[in-house]
């Protein structure tokens, strides 16, 4: 059972779909309001799926939910009206292309066609193969290597430059450096993907840093401090003991203040990927933006890690955490990073030792509440990650608030005559 499935019925159900009818005969406009209701249900899906390619396709198992993007064939075009499927995926429609020495059919049902331009555009891919792109469920690997997939959803993509233009077209915020068109690539794409890098050179003898940014679903995190746990865990995984010394913060990412200003997702996304060099970012804008306009996002900020562990955090982080989504470079120059990601530090993180930041008003705080002082540090102590748990005071925000708490001061020892 796919865990977004009873979504893509609740859109249907929303829109007023009869799902025992093709959606092209009879529907109306509830069949171009499912479209909009289910689209970013398949653009924020949180199954992870396997990307059939010359080097998945020998490992492919039925049940398997797997994406796809290759230049196919239609074979059994849809009729109309949509005939009944007969079961016997040789007679019925489906998609053919072949990856490496394996042939792919992925059979659909032309009654959830979405409009007559898809059904037209299967009649031309069964004179010459167009490109499509999709996921689907595998049904069955035979002993020739002939893999049956069932498509949940596929399509003709659109091209980054398509893509790059529709973002341009209805932007509200003013197109920042350094976006090109592989910021808007289909997540789908055929091609093996590397790691991702960062556009900094490498020194020659030198350990390169950077500050990253992760991105984690704020809903599948389960209690206070669960992100926090999560990340130290993976931090000392990856890093070894001897080059640890990184500053990590975390908070929820409160986009509502710049959406409410009338930004769009896709700005806020496009701000928070491009400069001039390129960041470091395992993104595209279209992929961000549909995160930031229907998911709940907490960030975790690493400042210092070694360049070469950057793509290492981000393999484990996939792999170990399920909350994950994805990260990007962290520059606090650019405006839309220092105005929705974390300032400082809360946490350092040096050899087997951590140290909680603070500064000179949260002791204060603390003290003034009655909390105790080192019930942070034993939490941190019996989950056994360090060595050591110390306080360690944010010289830099002391000074800070020692200067406001100054002014506030002298403003109440001087009050300005009416």
């Amino acid at each position: 059972m796919l865990s977004d499935g009873a979504a893509v019925l609740a859109a249907a159900k929303r829109a007023g779909l009869d799902t025992a009818a093709p959606l092209l005969l009879g529907q109306g406009m509830a069949a171009g309001l499912f479209v909009s209701l289910v689209k970013p249900v398949f653009e924020t899906w949180s199954t992870e799926a396997t990307a059939l390619r010359e080097s998945t396709i020998e490992k492919v198992r039925p049940g398997m939910l797997v994406s796809f993007e290759a230049r196919a064939r239609c074979r059994n075009a849809p009729k109309s009206p949509p005939r009944q499927l007969t079961g016997i995926p040789e007679q019925d429609p489906h998609l053919f292309f072949r990856i490496g020495g394996r042939s792919v059919l992925v059979g659909f049902d032309p009654r959830w066609l979405t409009t007559s331009t898809a059904s037209g555009t299967l009649h031309d891919a069964a004179r010459n193969p167009l490109e499509y792109s999709g996921l689907g469920l595998v049904r069955s690997v035979s002993e020739d290597g002939q893999v049956r997939v069932s498509a949940l959803v596929f399509g003709r993509p659109q091209t980054p430059a398509q893509s790059q233009f529709e973002y341009a077209k209805k932007a509200t915020l003013r197109s920042p450096a350094g976006l090109t068109e592989a910021d808007f690539r289909n997540e789908l794409a055929a091609d093996d993907r590397k790691a991702p890098r960062s556009a900094r050179p490498q020194g020659r003898n030198s350990v390169n840093r950077l500050d990253v940014t992760l991105f984690f679903d704020e809903d599948k995190l389960l209690f206070p401090g669960h992100l926090e746990r999560e990340v130290m865990t993976q931090l000392v995984r990856v890093i070894p003991e001897y080059r640890r010394d990184v500053g990590v913060a975390v908070a929820s990412l409160a986009v509502y203040g710049v959406l409410g200003q009338g930004a769009r997702p896709a700005d806020i996304a496009a701000h928070l990927l491009a400069r001039e060099p390129g960041l470091w970012k395992t993104f595209t804008v279209p992929g961000l933006s549909a995160l930031v306009g229907s998911v709940n996002l907490a960030v975790a900020t690493v400042v210092g890690i070694g360049q070469e562990q950057v793509g290492d955090l981000h393999e484990v982080m996939q792999m170990e955490v399920s909350s994950y989504l994805g990260g990007v470079e962290l520059d606090r120059n650019l405006p839309m990073h220092r105005g929705l990601l974390p300032e400082r530090d809360q946490f350092h993180v040096v050899g087997a030792e951590l140290r909680l930041k603070y500064s000179a008003a949260s002791r204060y705080l603390a003290e003034i509440n009655g909390e105790d002082l080192d019930e942070p540090l034993d939490e941190w102590r019996e989950r056994g990650l360090f060595r050591s748990v110390v306080w360690e005071e944010d010289v830099a925000q002391s000074t800070v608030d020692e200067q406001a708490a100054a002014s506030l001061l002298q403003a109440w020892s001087h009050p300005r005559s009416e």
